[in-house]
């Protein structure tokens, strides 16, 4: 030990005495001819290049600090260490004046990390230097600087914390900084039929490996996928798990706050890469204009220019199209028109519980390349919650559970929420099957009593021969929909006077529009019974709101807005006045 120690303090004592009584010509000159007769040629790498930032040192500095600490076999060197708030682990770089050996296809290449103060300036110089054999210079160049910075991003990809957008208004953009996602779902623990799961993995899998191919045929490398099903049969979840599997960002579009194409636009424009774009629930997050509508099918409103009592009837009063909203041309154009070719590496995501109300434009491959159906709680799905919950595989109960998934539609949430409910499997197992009963219990197999006409709404339910003191209640069907009794007649005397004010409508389900004719007739008798009620101000200023939407999802309610309009001038100054 004593003998190194001199032997390392005489070479330091040399290099101080070469510096102090060497010119630094001379040295400079006696290395230059080192190198020339050296078969090694050098290659410097500086912090910055061409007054920007010198994107293969950023690289380097993943790349060798990675290298060093992966090494088992390396003798030791000096390394920094530390943590970002972007990276979820440690992440390790060369200190300066250390050297480290990387090998590529079996080839040496011998790196040292340097840096200088310039005390004049107070600025410090930083750069890598690699010294590799003269006939390997073409090999350097052309493979492995890109490799490096290949394999730097998907370290770096790996590591990053995953980051959670969410819209705020119209053009202010995404939220600032993004909230670190810390869902700790993934696909071990997502409790999923297993085929399909395995089947989005592969999808996946094929998608982030498949750069190569979508540039080949021309592709923006993208994939859209459409989750559809039941609430609470975990859409939501495997977006999760998606974004924790591949280490996207989540960018969570609220289409309701989007007032324009233009905005939406904005929006997409400002998505990194590496990034999830999910619009939740797009059959009622707002109501799209069909693009294929013809011009001259226009909204009714009252004409401005005509006395407020005077209303005039539906075909003689038109209103252009309210501008502040996305399109459905709009939004087709942003998820796969030249606009979604500006970013790389992105994945769509609509959720919907009926696929039935989605325009089938939204839906067609390149736009929604997967659909996957998300079902009520299988036996499969069971099993997975069950370990997650109770961390077994297996009981002497699963055989009871299993007969009674079959039998009865249950949400994995409902069966997640049952296995909370108590830490002991077969306590807990026993809770579950009980609620299972129970469900089965609530459904009951239709009787002839049960079907019903127009002219009979209600019709006692038949329990063991006796009739049960309670009534079981059916909608009646008036012009083709079923609505409230209540309300029947009342829908009648609208669609009498005025048609059908459903025809045009943007949705073409009939319980849907259903549910609409139900709001139009409420609103409808509150004003004709105004004389017996009172009304305030705002509760008017609600109703013409409603029939605003309803408007806006085009139902011919003109003349509804008209006798609102024509009502609201009494009350105003006197709130909550009855009526004359």
């Amino acid at each position: 030990m004593g003998t190194t120690l001199s032997v390392l303090a005489s070479v330091a004592v040399l290099r101080s005495t070469v510096k102090e009584f060497v010119p630094p010509e001379i040295r400079t000159y006696l290395l230059e001819l080192s190198r020339r007769f050296s078969s090694e040629i050098v290659l410097v790498v500086p912090e910055s290049h061409e007054g920007s930032t010198n994107h293969l040192h950023k690289a380097l500095a993943t790349y060798l600090g990675s290298a060093a600490v992966s090494d088992p076999g390396a003798p030791p060197r000096r390394l920094t260490v530390g943590k970002s708030e972007t990276m979820k682990v440690l992440t390790f770089g060369l200190d300066r004046n250390s050297e480290i050996v990387d090998r590529f296809d079996g080839i040496p290449m011998k790196w040292a990390y340097f840096t200088e103060t310039n005390t004049a300036i107070h600025f410090e110089l930083k750069w890598y230097e690699l010294r590799v054999h003269r006939k390997h210079g073409e090999l350097v160049t052309a493979r492995y600087f890109t490799h490096i910075l290949e394999t730097a991003k998907k370290i770096r990809d790996r590591s990053r914390v995953v980051k959670f957008f969410t819209t705020r208004s119209g053009r202010d953009g995404w939220s600032t900084k993004g909230m670190n996602l810390e869902h700790p779902m993934t696909f071990e623990t997502l409790a999923m039929d297993g085929d399909l799961k395995h089947e989005v993995i592969e999808d996946l899998d094929s998608f982030m490996g498949g750069r190569d191919y979508y540039k080949k045929i021309g592709k923006v490398w993208k994939r859209g996928y459409l989750l559809y099903g039941p609430p609470g049969t975990g859409k939501s979840s495997l977006i999760a798990a998606i974004a924790n599997y591949l280490n996207f960002d989540i960018y969570n579009l609220n289409l309701s706050v989007v007032n324009s194409d233009s905005s939406l636009e904005y929006l997409l424009l400002h998505m990194s890469n590496r990034s999830i774009l999910v619009v939740e629930d797009i059959d009622c997050s707002l109501m799209l204009q069909n693009r294929q509508a013809v011009d001259h099918q226009q909204r009714p409103v009252q004409d401005q220019n005509l006395p407020t009592a005077q209303i005039l009837p539906t075909a003689q009063i038109q209103v252009p199209i309210r501008p502040n909203q996305v399109t459905l041309s709009g939004l087709l154009n942003a998820i796969d028109g030249l606009l979604s070719c500006c970013g790389d590496e992105r994945i769509v995501v609509f959720t919907t519980n009926y696929k039935d109300r989605i325009d089938p434009a939204l839906l067609r491959a390149g736009r929604m390349d997967m659909h996957i159906h998300l079902t009520y709680c299988t036996f499969s799905t069971f099993k997975q919650l069950a370990l997650n919950y109770l961390d077994i595989g297996d009981h002497k109960l699963f055989g009871q559970v299993q007969r009674l998934i079959s039998e009865v539609e249950v949400s994995p949430a409902e069966v997640a929420g049952e296995l909370m409910k108590d830490r002991d499997p077969s306590s807990s197992l026993e809770c579950l099957i009980r609620f299972l009963e129970s469900k089965k219990a609530e459904v009951k197999p239709s009787s002839p009593e049960d079907v019903i006409s127009d002219g009979e709404n209600c019709k006692p339910e038949q329990n063991d021969g006796r009739k049960d003191e309670k009534a079981v209640c059916k909608p009646l069907e008036v012009g083709g929909y079923r609505i409230k009794e209540e309300l029947s007649s009342t829908l009648g005397s609208i669609l009498s006077e005025h048609g059908d004010i459903v025809a045009n409508c943007t949705l073409q389900s009939p319980e849907c529009r259903a549910l609409f004719l139900e709001l139009v007739c409420e609103i409808f008798q509150k004003l004709q019974a105004l004389k017996e009620t009172r009304l305030t101000l705002a509760e008017l200023n609600s109703m013409a709101k409603s029939v605003r939407d309803l408007e806006s999802l085009k139902l011919e309610v003109g003349w509804l807005l008209g006798s609102l309009d024509e009502v609201t001038p009494v009350l105003n100054g006197r709130e909550a006045m009855p009526m004359p």
